[in-house]
């Protein structure tokens, strides 16, 4: 956990796995894919980011618009001081709106590439100095409960999940995933997931 900065970090120390297994498994598959959180390293993150710059990729640009519109509706429905966890934060550009709207107990950020996640949770700190910040250094794919959440007090759990990554799992994936997520949001808990149709 870091104590100089205006959040708290913690490094849960991702195993990422074989990239020769993952690699073999995802190229031999019907439907080629490799992991996704084999790329995101500082440098992949970066990259990552230019991409979303770009007139052909319009995730973004759509789902920023979307939550301008419907922020305010999110957070009545929601109620007030929730703990928002977002699972691959990135840039965090998105999560500035959704903050400002639900004025959170607390922001929990996840996501495998350190340093990309101190970069997002930093910003987002020195804006929102009234919001705890959580930053957690993980792997959001693999089943976890992350023990760091029990020491949040919020009126619940609302898991955020933008940017349509959903579609890039396969059916038993997802399935695994929301699983969890459910798990982590807890029985009054609610989820926010973007979803390219």
């Amino acid at each position: 956990m870091s104590s100089h900065a205006p959040y708290e970090y913690h490094d849960l120390k991702p195993v990422l796995g074989s990239f020769l297994e993952d690699g073999l498994a995802g190229l031999s598959a019907t439907r080629k894919a490799l992991p996704p959180k084999y790329f995101y390293d500082a440098r992949g993150s970066q990259l990552f980011d230019a991409i979303c710059e770009l007139p052909e990729y319009y995730l973004t640009r759509t789902e920023l618009a979307m939550l301008g519109d419907v922020a305010h509706e999110m957070a009545a429905r929601i109620g007030p001081r929730p703990a928002i966890i977002e699972y691959g934060s990135g840039s965090g550009r998105k999560t500035m709106v959704l903050v400002e709207s639900l004025q959170p107990a607390a922001y929990v950020a996840i996501d495998i590439s350190g340093d990309a996640l101190r970069q997002a949770v930093a910003m987002l700190a020195a804006t929102f100095p009234g919001v705890r910040v959580l930053a957690l250094c993980a792997d959001y794919t693999r089943a976890a409960r992350f023990r760091e959440l029990d020491t949040i007090e919020a009126e619940r759990r609302v898991v955020y999940f933008p940017g349509s990554t959903i579609g890039n799992f396969t059916t038993e994936e997802a399935l695994a995933f929301l699983r969890n997520a459910r798990e982590v949001a807890g029985p009054r808990g609610a989820m926010l997931v973007g979803v390219d149709l």
